[in-house]
């Protein structure tokens, strides 16, 4: 967990005043909580095309022809040309860069990921769109964890997207020397029970892939096991997926608990399914437990801490 991440970012997001009005949406988690912990790259495509500050508004139109059109709804001058060569232009750029996640700005035709307003004959007819920037990275690398900064103040959410990134970063280290067909087990039995919490589906299906790894050519395998990988991580984890998870580790634990020590297990995973208490409470317990018992197979599981604890992510989920 010694190494930062690298973080694409909307420029606005670390208070650069680069909006259309001139302004900053400064996101204090990202500045002031998770920067310890991320190197920031930060990119305002409207002002790299020219469009300045401030300037006019701008919206997503959709024309007759079915196209997504970004213009100004004052002037009607059409920036979409020069808005994809540009995003284009850099998305190039983004395999060298070797990002491991990126927080986009909501609602921005430009950078909005989910619910953009798309406008049509003058009205919003819907709120489904994609930034046009957003849109052309998400289709280079659609791996990358992405996220819009309204939605880093749902705790869930949050923790989920940082676990994504530590994961996406994880699963990358593992592929960037020579590897081997062991180090591949022995980082699949690491990320066992995180994966779980995920998508026990998915989990099993990587595990078919890597019984299956002689059977593929070393960059086959690697592609398809970062894929899975990843989408295992994008599925949304429950209450009830991550009780199964520390069930999964109290059957490991049981043999060496007292009576006693078993029930305060099992009534602290009921009290997290049933929502009384966060995540961090049994993942606590259990950790005292593994040291107590010198657990080795659990110590070693990244689910016990996906991220540095001193985020406090789990603490609200």
């Amino acid at each position: 967990m010694d190494k930062q991440l690298k973080i694409g970012v909307s420029s606005c997001l670390m208070g650069e005043e680069v909006r259309f009005n001139g302004g900053h949406c400064r996101n204090r988690f990202l500045t002031d909580k998770i920067s310890e912990y991320a190197k920031f790259y930060p990119t305002c495509p409207e002002m790299a095309i020219g469009m300045g500050k401030p300037r006019e508004s701008v919206r997503l139109e959709r024309e007759a022809d079915g196209r997504i059109h970004m213009r100004s709804p004052k002037s009607r001058e059409d920036f979409t040309d020069r808005m994809e060569q540009f995003s284009h232009g850099w998305s190039e750029n983004l395999h060298e860069m070797d990002l491991d996640g990126y927080v986009f700005k909501k609602d921005s035709p430009s950078c909005g990921v989910f619910r953009v307003k798309i406008y049509e004959n003058g009205q919003p007819a819907e709120r489904r769109g994609t930034g046009l920037f957003a849109k052309t990275v998400i289709k280079t690398l659609p791996q990358l964890p992405v996220e819009e900064e309204g939605r880093l103040n749902d705790p869930v959410l949050c923790e989920m997207f940082v676990e994504r990134c530590f994961a996406y970063r994880r699963v990358k280290d593992l592929f960037q020397t020579g590897w081997s067909r062991k180090d591949v087990v022995d980082f699949h039995a690491r990320e066992k029970l995180l994966l779980m919490a995920y998508s026990p589906g998915r989990y099993k299906s990587l595990g078919r892939l890597v019984a299956d790894i002689k059977n593929l050519t070393r960059d086959e395998f690697k592609e398809r096991y970062i894929k899975l990988f990843m989408d295992c991580m994008n599925d949304k984890p429950t209450k009830g997926r991550h009780a199964n998870a520390l069930m999964h580790m109290a059957g490991y634990l049981k043999s060496k608990l007292s009576s006693q020590g078993r029930a305060e297990l099992a009534k602290s995973i009921d009290d997290y399914r049933a929502g009384f208490i966060p995540l961090i409470v049994p993942i606590t317990l259990i950790g005292h437990m593994i040291r107590r018992f010198d657990e080795l197979y659990l110590a070693q599981q990244t689910y016990l801490s996906p991220h540095p604890h001193q985020l406090a992510l789990r603490n609200h989920t």
